[in-house]
């Protein structure tokens, strides 16, 4: 049986209409992952979800009713020396776009002791590269600033989002509440393709830049995912209309025909 995660309930209830302030205040006191004040809407904020409490005095998030062209979009990309249970992060990039705009952009390598050898052949990282890197706490501080409570988008957003989610729990910085939009989802349902790997669709779309690279990856990403939105049809206005849309649309993917 799949396990209930209140947390992704909660935010989705909230995305869908405004609730009452005490009934906000009840459920939100429920969750185990909310380790703050829920009265405090700065804290909400600090975690990346832009609560709101409207003049009626109920409490919806702002992607609600905010418009695709309004919300900043941090499209970010992560590498790893291993997987989400043992392994850790060693660099991460991200890309803030706001309109079709770049506004601003991170890139950081992290400091660590150990990098296989396939990931290095994979990358190009090397432990050498780390040596004077800052540490995990440091970088991961400096993104949760740089990433506020924009809309977290990455290709296959998942993976991203919950190690990165993850790191900042194990540091005791709370866990990422942000919005989120996986960049290949949202392909499928824009971008006529036979395969949705970043790889992939760099290459239908005319992408060049090296492969494997945080900065450089989130980068294409980016381009992927303003790509889409030119695509999109007119009744999807709002950020949540997008989230919705990624998830659910019909697929435009094309089925590659068996000789």
């Amino acid at each position: 049986m799949k396990k209930v995660n209140k947390l992704e309930n909660f935010i989705d209830l909230l995305s869908q209409k405004s609730i009452n302030y005490h009934d906000f205040l009840i459920k939100s006191s429920e969750i185990d992952e909310i380790k703050f004040d829920p009265k405090d809407f700065n804290m909400w904020h600090a975690s990346g979800l832009e609560v709101v409490k409207k003049d009626n005095g109920k409490v919806t998030i702002a992607t609600k009713d905010k418009e695709i062209k309004d919300e900043i979009f941090c499209i970010t990309d992560i590498e790893t020396n291993g997987g989400i249970k043992d392994g850790q992060i060693i660099e991460i990039g991200a890309v803030k776009l706001k309109n079709g705009l770049v506004l601003d952009k991170f890139e950081s390598f992290i400091k660590a002791d150990f990098i296989p050898e396939e990931i290095s052949d994979l990358t190009g990282i090397k432990v050498s590269d780390l040596d004077n890197a800052p540490n995990l706490a440091t970088v991961l501080e400096r993104f949760k600033l740089f990433l506020g409570t924009s809309t977290f988008v990455a290709h296959n957003v998942k993976f991203d989002y919950d190690f990165i989610s993850k790191s900042l729990e194990k540091l005791d910085y709370g866990v990422l509440l942000n919005r989120r939009i996986c960049t290949i989802e949202l392909a499928k349902r824009t971008i006529p393709s036979a395969k949705y790997g970043l790889g992939s669709l760099k290459e239908l779309l005319g992408i060049h830049n090296a492969h494997h690279r945080a900065l450089n990856d989130a980068i294409s990403a980016a381009i992927i995912f303003k790509v889409a939105l030119e695509k999109l049809p007119w009744t999807v206005q709002t950020v949540e209309d997008l989230i919705h849309f990624s998830k659910t649309a019909k697929s435009v993917k094309i089925v590659e025909k068996k000789e």
